[in-house]
């Protein structure tokens, strides 16, 4: 029904902006109406990135996609986190919510990291370019830098 590649740039900024989007929002983005067939699809598709996330070794998104009246994901997430062993609690009430958070924890922290090296490599990039003028780019003191 969509396509992956821009499913998983959306879900990626999601993550990046650390906010849940919900079905709506997400078909909305595809231009399609929210009905029985459409997030029927989307779920599918949803399922299908994750199976290539996983193979990339990339953490799941699927986590970000939610209701809008409980902000919980459907019932489908939950049945595929129970068939993998990742969980075994009910779809709904607080532990379906602790769980979700921590999954949804794990996106952002994901996506802010995936970030930080992008811009990092960009800025090291720029650090060595040559100027316009022929001259090495100077090296900057306010980089990104990782204590551990």
């Amino acid at each position: 029904m969509v396509d992956l590649d821009r499913l998983e740039r959306v879900l990626t900024a999601a993550a990046l902006d650390r906010q849940p989007l919900t079905y709506g929002q997400v078909l909305a983005y595809f231009e399609r109406q929210v009905t029985r067939i459409t997030v029927g699809a989307l779920c599918r598709d949803l399922g299908r990135l994750e199976q290539a996330r996983e193979a990339r070794g990339l953490p799941e998104l699927a986590c970000l996609v939610v209701r809008k009246a409980d902000r919980l994901p459907g019932e489908g997430y939950f049945v595929s986190l129970r068939e993998e062993g990742a969980y075994a609690g009910p779809s709904q009430g607080p532990e379906a919510k602790a769980c979700l958070r921590r999954r949804q924890e794990a996106a952002f922290g994901w996506a802010a990291e995936a970030e930080r090296r992008r811009t990092g490599k960009a800025a090291a990039a720029a650090e060595t370019s040559v100027s316009l003028s022929g001259r090495p780019g100077r090296p900057t003191t306010h980089g990104p830098c990782r204590t551990s």
